[in-house]
């Protein structure tokens, strides 16, 4: 690690990056599944999950394409933005920008399968667990990178006396 990396940006971006490794990782079977190498995804025990009919659905191929392909090609774009926002300054907000997309779509295609399927992938689940420990690891960064308030330029208050 460069001297330019500081101690309290190694442990955010350490747990960032372990956590989109870990959602990256948790879509291997589906593709797999959904590429036809894997038959059968193994779920929970329990009437919550049905991983097969959700990624063999419509809804799970936009446009005739795997949406865990198409995941497993944006967690890797997530991991390659937080190595290299660690030493290009630049490549942080877009890493904030990055970090808001794959929270709000994991967080859609939570929702969407609870209200299509009434039940849950389980793995696009540990997927978007994975993507929930993203956005809080990213937290700090998200805030300074994507801050909407303007520095005031109102000169500061002059303190009052206390009253003695």
């Amino acid at each position: 690690m460069s001297a330019a990396v500081s101690e309290t940006q190694t442990a955010p971006d350490g747990l960032l990056l372990a956590a989109a490794c870990a959602a990256a990782g948790t879509l291997i079977p589906v593709v797999a599944h959904q590429l036809g190498i894997l038959g059968h995804l193994p779920d929970p025990p329990g009437s919550l999950f049905a991983s097969d009919r959700i990624t063999e659905s419509k809804a799970a191929h936009p446009l005739g394409i795997p949406d865990g392909v198409l995941g497993a090609g944006s967690y890797a774009a997530t991991i390659a933005l937080v190595l290299l926002a660690r030493t290009r300054p630049k490549v942080r907000k877009l890493l904030a920008l990055k970090l808001v997309a794959d929270g709000s779509l994991a967080g859609f295609n939570v929702v969407r399968q609870v209200a299509l399927f009434e039940k849950l992938c389980s793995w696009c689940t540990g997927t978007a667990a994975c993507t929930a420990v993203m956005v809080l690891a990213g937290r700090r960064l998200l805030t300074a990178e994507l801050s909407l308030r303007k520095p005031s330029r109102r000169k500061p208050r002059r303190q009052r006396k206390p009253w003695r």
